[in-house]
């Protein structure tokens, strides 16, 4: 998945958004992450949609772990590789791994 364009709404390997991207990597860890429509990206929508996104909320990184980040005034998320790492989708790099907490943090969210 590394390197795979970004796209807004993407799903799929042709380009993929932050969340496409956690989808599509934790369906290949084994774990269905239910998909969401956004109708905004305020950073109080992971809050907002736990329960449909069939998450619960964790103190800490752990593997395959939903990370939810604050960059300026928009959500971003990725999924923790480990508890150093995790995979997500930047506008200007596609898909891409980076160190946690080189993103300012809001929660970590376990997939049930």
């Amino acid at each position: 998945m590394i390197g795979v364009p970004y796209k807004d709404g993407g799903r799929d390997l042709n380009g993929l958004d932050c969340y496409g991207a956690v989808i599509v990597a934790a369906k290949r860890r084994g774990k269905i992450l239910n998909d969401v429509c956004y109708t905004n990206h305020a950073p109080e929508l992971a809050e907002e949609y736990a329960p449909t996104l069939n998450i619960k909320k964790i103190e800490k990184a752990e593997p395959d772990a939903l990370i939810e980040m604050v960059s300026g005034n928009e959500l971003h998320v990725g999924l923790c590789l480990d508890d150093t790492t995790f995979l997500h989708a930047t506008r200007k790099q596609g898909v891409r791994i980076s160190r946690i907490g080189s993103i300012p943090i809001k929660n970590y969210y376990r997939i049930v």
